[in-house]
This record gives structure tokens, sequence and C-alpha cells, in this order.
């Protein structure tokens, strides 16, 4: 079963939103004729203009990716009105919004604490720092304290697509991969130079936009080059402009005013037969100002973030069809925050500091045919590598001030083993493909562990328009450098203060990073099938089944009253009534200020009757399992018309413990979590220049257990609507001179109002709702 690569590009130049979410489809080029192992060609070696292809998923040229992976193209980005990545992510069905993300407001828990207003992938709402995001197959260095990566730092005049592969992938990536990986793929071979740019405002209030951008390239007979410049500026939200948040300050920003500068560049060069030279790099500056006010004081915040990347490749050849690749990578994202009390009568107190991380990598690793079988060639990827990520952490304010610089050091080496045992060239009845794949990553993490994670996936196909897959691995993410080195605290309190003791007793408190944490660790299975009808080959249908079992996560396990932890059976195993006093005299050591003492008396190992060590620990077990599905219908008339449906739907279910004792916890359809159910549905009509499209988003009902009485939001959904028309077309996909109207939440849909938790914390879930409303923008393209 073998599918061109310019068969695709005609299906994905009908759809709206996704341009493709079974890219596996998409690996195997039609054969280039000859002998077995000149059968099985593929993609990676010979596309229809005989460039390398960029695959996701797998580190063998060729090979069928085992997973669901989605392709976001450029264009079908482009027509949905969206102007940088981070709104892209976030209107994939399976990411989740929360974690670092513009508009992410107080009250949805520290995990959801915006610090520099970063677009961060989530994917299955597992958190920032377990999605890996990679840029043309290369790190990126983190941002803020999650870990996350900010991929809005990248312009999408310069990306040709996003890939997204939403399950364990550790095994060919590495740390970070529990979620899944996002990979940014930059166009190549783009000649001359495009400018577009856009206004746009929030039909409420607030959010008026500036973008502009320009991409420019040339190619030559042995190599090329193409770079961009984004701009974009945008004011804020307030509160008083909106009528569902009446119960905060107006001039609270309910979204924060942002202003950027992106450029990215990306050249290549045949320096000799067989060796080429690549290097991408990219810069991005952003400053952005968020506010909270009460009646008493106001918090201004005014967080700069500068971030920077190199990565530098040679690849070559060894022999016979066998490829190596020499890859490096220094980055750093620079982010200085500034926090501004600023009372109703008296000085203003300030605090300030800095996220400083650094990232230097280098591997290199080859591919290639080792024997081959009926079926084609058994293919094999091995390399080996070093990474080093760096983070330098200050705050400084009246009341505290606090520093670390701290790095994690890695060596890893990887093989992944393809093997086509059937393909056509040995089909036989009720087996027209049987391709099994295997992945092992070790990595050895200086003083902290030393660890293997294997993959293994299977597909099958009985005929030529179905195919099954199957695929087991096991995932891990190292413990990030903010949860092992922010300060920590030991205080020293009565214990009748919490019922636990009379007289001279004390409960000693401790709280804050722990350098002894370990890996956290992820065991995932999947299964899918994907159905492309030969009578009806416009139609495809995909439903791929996931389950993910995520052991020692990072938390501070005892959330809540601690007077009533105490008389919770639950927490029986985190609570030590019996401390021994070579461990308290190692948490005063290691805490920032010593011993806080505020008993009134010297302190005696002999009087701690309850130790509370509430720091972060490797405790608990995160389950994630649901269902994947997409249906898409695109058809060609004559005229240069075309028609497009696609359908885009995720249902999760996510549950917590935290111990065996304690209740299990669910997570998915709860407020400031993913909602049980997400989809996002689109068509796209096109007539010659013409193109509209429109779009529904739906998100499930969520239910708040956050207060005493339990709220039900219902569900909800918003429609995008869009229209271009290209006065003059280019050739290819170049736009000519293009003038576009987008419309997003056309009919201005609102956020459903709940109860708050704090004075500042929004009164609607700002993870799964966005203040911005109904937005409108006007937008024009030129290509030179």
């Amino acid at each position: 079963m073998k599918f061109r690569i310019k068969g695709l590009s005609r299906f994905l130049a009908g759809t709206a939103l996704v341009g493709c979410s079974a890219p596996a489809l998409a690996q195997v080029a039609e054969p280039a004729g000859g002998d077995a192992g000149q059968d099985e060609r593929i993609a990676g070696e010979a596309s229809d203009e005989g460039k390398a292809i960029v695959v996701t998923g797998t580190r063998i040229r060729g090979a069928r990716v085992i997973g669901e992976v989605t392709s976001i193209d450029r264009e079908a980005i482009i027509e949905t009105g969206q102007v940088d990545l981070g709104e892209v992510i976030r209107s994939l069905p399976q990411n989740f919004s929360g974690g670092q993300n513009p508009g992410v407001g107080s009250g949805g828990g520290i995990a959801n604490e915006n610090v520099n207003s970063a677009s961060t992938p989530n994917l299955r709402g597992l958190g920032p720092d377990a999605t890996l995001t990679l840029l043309n197959g290369h790190r990126l260095p983190y941002s803020s304290s999650s870990q996350g990566v900010d991929i809005s730092a990248i312009p999408l005049a310069i990306v040709d697509r996003i890939e997204v592969v939403p399950d364990g992938a550790s095994a060919l990536y590495g740390s970070d991969a529990v979620g899944g990986v996002v990979n940014v793929i930059l166009r190549r071979d783009f000649e001359g130079v495009t400018t577009s740019a856009q206004l746009g405002a929030s039909t409420d209030g607030g959010n008026f936009r500036q973008q502009a951008d320009i991409v420019a390239g040339t190619r030559w007979n042995s190599g090329g080059l193409v770079a961009a410049y984004d701009f974009a500026n945008n004011s804020g939200i307030e509160a008083g402009q909106r009528s569902y948040t009446g119960s905060l300050e107006p001039e609270t920003l309910l979204y924060p005013s942002l202003q950027r500068h992106a450029i990215t560049f990306s050249a290549h060069q045949n320096l000799t037969p067989g060796v080429e030279a690549s290097l991408d790099a990219l810069f991005s500056h952003r400053d952005s100002t968020s506010l909270d006010a009460t009646p008493d004081q106001q918090i201004l915040r005014e967080p700069e973030v500068e971030s920077y990347a190199l990565s530098p490749s040679l690849e070559f050849d060894l022999g016979p069809r066998w490829r190596a690749n020499l890859a490096g990578v220094f980055g750093r994202d620079r982010t200085r925050f500034k926090t501004s009390f600023i009372p109703g009568t008296g000085p203003s107190r300030v605090s300030t500091g800095r996220y400083f991380y650094e990232i230097t990598s280098i591997e290199i690793g080859a591919e290639g045919p080792i024997f081959t079988l009926p079926g084609g060639d058994t293919r094999l990827a091995v390399g080996v590598g070093l990474r080093n990520n760096d983070l330098d952490y200050s705050l400084e304010s009246a009341a505290l001030n606090a520093e670390f610089d701290a790095a994690q050091r890695s060596r890893f080496a990887y093989a992944e083993l393809y093997l086509p045992l059937v393909s056509r060239l040995n089909a036989i009845d009720g087996i027209a493909e049987l391709t099994l794949s295997a992945a092992v990553r070790y990595e050895d993490y200086e003083e902290l562990d030393r660890l293997a994670t294997p993959r293994i996936g299977l597909n099958y196909s009985p005929g030529a328009s179905l195919l099954f897959r199957a695929s087991w691995a096991r995932s891990f993410k190292a413990p990030t450098l903010f949860q092992q080195n922010i300060f920590s605290q030991a205080i020293l309190v009565p214990a009748a203060a919490f019922g636990a003791g009379t007289g001279t007793d004390t409960v000693f408190l401790s709280g804050g990073g722990n350098p002894n944490l370990q890996p956290e660790r992820a065991r995932s299975w999947t299964a899918g099938v994907e159905f492309e009808p030969v009578s009806l080959p416009e139609l495809t249908l995909s439903a791929t089944w996931y389950d993910i079992l995520y052991d020692d996560r990072v938390v501070a396990p005892i959330a809540g009253s601690i007077a009533a932890a105490i008389n919770n059976p639950g927490y029986a195993s985190l609570i030590d009534f019996s401390p021994d006093p070579a461990e308290l005299a190692n948490l005063i050591a290691g805490a920032q200020f010593g011993l806080e003492n505020f008993t009134g008396r010297p302190f005696d190992p002999a009087d701690v009757v309850v130790l509370f060590d509430n720091r972060n620990i490797n405790v608990a077990a995160w389950r994630v399992e649901g269902l994947d599905a997409r249906i898409a219908w695109n058809r060609d008339f004559s005229g240069d018309r075309s028609i497009g449906l696609d359908f885009n739907g995720s249902w999760l279910r996510s549950r917590q413990t935290i111990t065996p004792e304690l209740a299990e916890v669910q997570l998915a359809g709860t407020t400031f979590n993913p909602p049980r159910y997400r989809a996002r549905g689109t068509a796209r009509y096109r007539a010659g220049g013409f193109i509209a499209n429109a779009a529904v988003n739906y998100t499930g009902a969520l239910v708040d257990r956050r207060l005493a009485e339990v709220q039900r939001l219902p569900p909800s959904a918003t429609v995008d609507f869009g229209v271009r028309y290209a006065v003059t077309r280019g050739e290819d996909r170049d736009p000519g001179l293009e003038f576009s109207l987008t419309v997003q939440n056309l009919f201005n849909d609102k956020p459903e109002i709940i109860g708050q938790t704090g004075p500042t914390a929004t009164p609607y879930d700002s993870t799964n709702y966005s203040p911005i409303g109904r937005f409108i923008a006007f937008g024009v393209r030129r290509h030179w």
C-alpha cells in the first residue's frame, strides 16, 4: 500500500485546519523501481522534489510512524486568521490551554501560573514540562519555571507545518516526551518575498492587535536560505470591558498586553557530493503587562523575555544508502520579571528576578539498511549525544532574597529498528502489510539516575483500505531544575495550633524544593485504526485509543488544611509522627532561612511530635486514557473548485492519586483541567482565488468542585468564519495579492461565571475559556 507525497499535498490543500492526522500514510513514497531494497525507497530519500522530508515519530527514513500524527499546515493556519503558533496549538483538541499561556489568570493553582505570557504546548493536560517541543527535530531552551517551550517565538511565515505526536516518545527523543512531541518544521527552498499584515480587535473592547511579517528566501543549485521577521502587538483586555467579570476591579487585565519581535533563519548548503551543512537560528523578544487589583492594592507584572537558539548540523553519506548526521544546539531563554505592589496609599514595593535557561547539546547519529527481508529493507538508526540544561534563578524583594544556579547534564544513546515483514512485494491474502518497529534509549543523568526507555510498535494492513496499529512504550521526565532547587523552608509551630499535642509539643513544617527528586516515569499503550476506502479516496477516517500510567509524579503532597491532614488516614504515609532528629537537622540545614521558630521557646527535637515534609516529592500516580477520532473528506471539482470537511475530536479521562489510601481525584471534566470532550470541525470551499472556511470549536461540560457548593458548567461551542480572495495569483501556493476577513467566536459566546477562591481570581475558568470574545480581523498578503 503506497501513497505519493504529491497525492497527500492535494489532500492537505483541501483541509481548513488539520492538514493530516495520519501522516503515517505519508511517509512512504512510490517505489523507485529495481530490487527489493529500491522498492522500499522512502519519502525521506526521494520525495517528488528529491528533498529529504522531516518525519516526526521515527528516526528512520520511510518507516511508518506507529501511532497518530497530526500535521497542521501553514496555509490552513493562515485561513483561520491565527497569527502565531500559540493560537494554533491551543485550538488542537488534544492540547490543553492551561499551564503557561497568555490569558490564564489566577485561581487555577500554581500549575496554571502565567509567569511570562509564553505559549507552551500541553498535550493531554499533563503539563508543559511533559510535552517536548522541537524545531526541525532539535530541542529549544526552556522558558520560565515549568520547563515548557515558548512556541509563539517562531514566526508563522517561515513555518511549513507543525507535526504533533500525542504519545509517549522518550525512546526516540528522551526526557519530557511523556505527553508527546510537537515538532515545528520550517520552510525549505522558499524563493521570493512574501509580506503580510493584519489588524483586528475584540468587539467587546480591548485586544486591539497589530501584526506584520515578512519572509524572504532564495535557492541555488547547491543550497538555499530563508529568513522571516514577525512583529505583533496587542492591547490588554480589562475586566471592566466584560460583563461576566463585574466582581473584579475594572482595571484588572484578563488578557495581557503583549509586544513581540521574532526572527528565524534557516539555510542549507551542499559542501561536496554527499555532504550537506544546515543552520537553523531564531531570536525573539517579548514584553507583556498584566494587572491584578483589589480595592486596597494593585499588583503590576511586567515580564520581559529574550530568547535565541542556534542549531547547526552536518549530514553526510557513510556508504551505500547510509546517512549520518552531526547536530548541535545552543540556546538561551531569559525571563526578567518585575512585580510592583501598589497600595492605595503609601509607597510601592517592587520584587524583581530572573529565569535564565540555557541548553547545550551535541548528537551524532546514523541511519540505513542492514539486511533485506522479502518485504523490503530492514533499517537501523543509532546515535549518541550529550546535553546540558542550566537554570539561573533569582528573586529579590523586601521580604525574601533567593537564588540558585543549577544544571542537569546527561549522556544518551539510542537505537531504532524497522522491519517490513510484509509489503506489496510479498503480500498474501489477508496481509497486505505487516511492519514492526522497536526503539530503546539509554540516558545517564549525572547525579540523578540511569534508565532505559523502550518502545515497540506494530502496523498491520489486511487490505488496501485499512490499517491497524498498536504500540507499547516507556517514557520518563527528569525533575525540573526549579522543582529541585527552589528554596525550601523549615518552620516550627506549637502543636496545639493543629490539635496535635499539648504543652511544649511542636509541629515541624517543611516545604519547597527537593534536591533528592527522581525521574517521573510513564507507561503508555496505544491502538488505532485508519480507513481510506479505495472506492471513495476523498474520505479518511481514523481513531486512536491511548492509556498512559504516569508514576512518581512530583507534587507537594499535602494540599489544603494541615490540621485536616493529621486526622486523615490517607495521609498517614506522608506524615512522620516520630521524626528522626538527624532528619530534622538536615531539613534545617537545607532551608533558605534556617529554622523559622514561632513557638517562643528554644528548639528541642524531642518536642517535635509531627513532621510535615511537604517539599516536592515523587509520590503521585496519574492515569490518563481516552480516544482521538478524525473524519476528513475532500473533493476536487472542475473549474478549480474544491470542498473539504474535517472533524477532529478527543475524549479524555484523567485521574490522579497521591497515596493508595487517599481517594482518587478526577481531573478531566473539572474546572482548570482539560474537559472530557473537545472537538473542532471545519468546512472549506474554494473557487479559483476565493476561499471560505468555517469552524466549530466544542468544549464539553465541566464541574467546579473547588468550593462547598458543586457547580456544573454546560458545554459550549464557538464558531469561526473566514473569507479570502486572491486578486492576483502566483505560481504554486504563492498568494499573489490576497485580502482576508476572519471572525473568531462569531456569536460572541461568553464563559460561565464560577465562584472565586481569592479577590483577584478570575470568576471563570481561564484555562478552558478565553476573555477575547468575538474577534474581527482584516488582513492582506502579497508575494513579490
